[in-house]
């Protein structure tokens, strides 16, 4: 099973993915009879790699009944015996050469490494193979081995009251007041950083010892090909001096801007490899950034969420009805107790976050109430959500935000939620199911109590329109609010380090104004990024660059106001807040408009060297929908209306 986010390296084998969740014991073909007869481990391992075989080699059945009948002999072992499937993993990946370290990827119960086959064995224990779970399961595990399963008809009416008739009535009307707030995410510091180690390399994750490039050396060029640099580069995570350099640079400019708070929307954890991922590692990275967090931003209060790097292993977390959230309570336990310790938030709080997987619910001194959620439970590379699929909310998490939201509404009160995977965006993170659960609480509550969303993620400067309904209607009419998707410090892959502040309505808590800075990470480099020179050296193409005095500090510089860029004509009133109708405009902007598109690609990219041409038609109509849709259904339903044949990521 492979973990693959938008950032993933584009080398990854594909058999990795095709197999892992469907060789548990692919024995579909012969089974091995009732449940009695397992009892050999040794017996159970062979045979289970020898149906394996045999039932890729069969001509009777298709990719989706081959995935399904394997899913359902695996859940057969696992309840049976579930210590046996880590040594079928270990064993299949040497055959196939999965990983260059089988052992360390899928042992079984070792909290320390990255071990996944123990929290395979759970979910197959959990599943229902043969129908929703297995069906999604095979698509998005499995390389799309079975059809995108239609996303389930929820009904959740019941959740909720009726909306409050004298509600409009009841809310805090504009005086014209603001405040600051700043909005930081995707960090992903790395603790093996290492200058002048090789940021061209060919296996993930660059810029540590020991990677190189594969093509130089194929040609016998032994030298680093592009070195890692002081503040980073741009196919790697940050350096703790990165780390250090953004948060000095939000306390110097809002020690103007008078920050009363900060977001941030998860990732702390680097993107290293499987045999690279401790428990210890990731402890340490989450500790550093809080740290240096509380160092730089003093009295600042920070409100957290985790990313779907900031657990372990990478991106799982078990809901408690599924019996295995003991082996993942400790990082919900870390963090609040950090929180805390910080005076972020106060003990009742830090217990709520305990007991709700790390997820809480804040009031800021201005009435403001700041919910948190882990976004895990909606991303699509961690296990868990593969079970029990046809329930809404097999974690009770969104239960526990409607009843937030509840009282929130009864009180007048407005609602900022936050969280880390996008519900809409890119139909690669996360599940339709559980965002289409999502779309019908942002329904009832926006923009009456929800006044805005955030998110990160991405790594890229992005934004989503939810509009009511079932993204069917996307008219300006049904605008409700606004996802604010955040650009990342880490420039993994190809971006400037960057972040953003809100001015927000002192009463309505609208957003009034984007403010983003960034810095300009390649006049710190060592050579000109925008001169190549091409030297052949064998078979192997190098590129080479100019010598240059490179900048020895980072300077974090004003980049651009959104209402500015997106209103270039000025025809929003400046007193109106940037809300789902400023950013409807927008959307219709930035695709007709050369201008506009251009504006966009250089700021989501922040002026990096590599920013996009976004003048494919596709492309195109793909930004439309990603714009347009708060949830993954939406973005199938918008892209259906399109009439668009491939997905291509912005």
């Amino acid at each position: 099973m492979v973990n693959v986010e938008s950032t993933s390296h584009p080398t990854m084998n594909v058999l990795f993915t095709l197999l892992t969740w469907a060789t548990v014991a692919l024995a579909a073909m012969q089974p091995l009879g009732p449940p009695t007869k397992f009892s050999g481990k040794d017996y159970l391992v062979k045979h289970a790699i020898q149906e394996i075989e045999n039932l890729y080699n069969s001509t009777r059945l298709d990719s989706c009944a081959k995935c399904m009948g394997a899913l359902a002999l695996g859940k057969t072992i696992a309840i049976e015996d579930d210590r046996v499937i880590p040594e079928i993993l270990q064993e299949l990946c040497k055959k196939y050469k999965w990983q260059a370290v089988c052992t360390n990827v899928y042992q079984g119960r070792n909290f320390g490494v990255e071990a996944k086959a123990g929290h395979i064995a759970n979910v197959l224990q959990l599943i229902d193979p043969y129908g929703t779970d297995g069906e999604y399961i095979c698509h998005y595990q499995v390389k799309k081995a079975c059809p995108r399963p239609a996303t389930p008809v929820f009904n959740l009416t019941g959740w909720w009251p009726e909306k409050p008739a004298d509600l409009e009535d009841r809310l805090a009307k504009s005086k014209g007041d603001r405040f600051n707030v700043v909005h930081l995410s995707d960090f992903h510091v790395d603790l093996r950083y290492q200058i002048g180690s090789e940021s061209n390399c060919t296996s993930y994750m660059c810029c540590v010892e020991p990677v190189y490039n594969n093509d130089a050396r194929k040609a016998n060029f032994t030298d680093v090909v592009l070195p890692a640099q002081k503040f980073g580069s741009y196919e790697c995570d940050i350096p703790q001096v990165l780390l250090e350099d953004s948060l000095r640079s939000v306390a110097t400019i809002g020690a103007n801007k008078s920050f009363e708070f900060g977001i941030f929307t998860g990732d702390m954890v680097s993107h290293d490899l499987d045999d690279w991922l401790s428990l210890a590692n990731v402890i340490k990275s989450e500790e550093d950034v809080y740290y240096q967090m509380k160092r730089f931003l003093g009295d600042l209060p920070i409100y957290s969420t985790f990313g779907n790097h900031d657990t372990f292993p990478y991106a799982q977390q078990a809901q408690n009805a599924s019996g295995f959230l003991g082996e993942f309570v400790w990082n919900a336990q870390l963090s609040a107790s950090l929180w805390k310790d910080y005076g972020w938030i106060d003990e009742a709080t830090q217990a709520e976050a305990v007991h709700t997987y790390g997820a809480f619910g804040v009031t800021t001194k201005r009435g403001l109430r700041v919910i948190s959620m882990d976004s895990n439970f909606w991303y699509n590379a961690n296990y868990y959500n593969y079970w029990n699929t046809t329930s809404p909310d097999t974690s009770g998490m969104m239960k526990w935000m409607v009843d937030q939201l509840i009282e929130a509404e009864k009180n007048a009160q407005k609602v900022w939620i936050i969280a880390h995977v996008p519900t809409g965006g890119s139909t690669t993170n996360a599940l339709p199911h559980a965002t289409e659960v999502f779309r019908q609480i942002v329904d009832r509550f926006a923009p009456h109590t929800i006044a805005a969303l955030f998110f990160g993620h991405t790594h890229e400067d992005q934004f989503n329109v939810y509009y009511a309904g079932n993204g069917t209607d996307n008219s300006i009419d049904n605008a409700l609010t606004v996802g604010w998707i955040s650009q990342s410090v880490t420039p993994l892959h190809n971006y400037n380090p960057s972040w953003r502040y809100y001015e927000v309505d002192s009463d309505t808590f609208e957003i009034m104004e984007s403010i983003n800075y960034y810095a300009q990470l390649h006049k710190t480099f060592e050579f000109d990024m925008d001169k190549p020179e091409i030297a052949n050296n064998g078979s192997f193409t190098r590129v080479t660059y100019p010598p240059r005095t490179p900048d020895e500090e980072l300077e974090w510089i004003f980049e651009y106001s959104a209402r500015d860029v997106y209103d270039p004509d000025q025809k929003w009133p400046r007193e109106a807040p940037l809300n789902a109708t400023f950013w409807h405009n927008a959307i219709q902007y930035i695709i007709s408009n050369d201008t506009g598109r251009e504006d966009y690609l250089k700021y989501e990219y922040r002026e990096s060297p590599f920013v996009p041409d976004g003048s494919d038609p596709e492309y195109i109509k793909n930004m439309y929908c990603y714009f347009s849709s708060g949830t993954v259904p939406a973005v199938f339903e918008c892209q259906k209306r399109m009439n668009i044949t491939k997905e291509i990521w912005i």
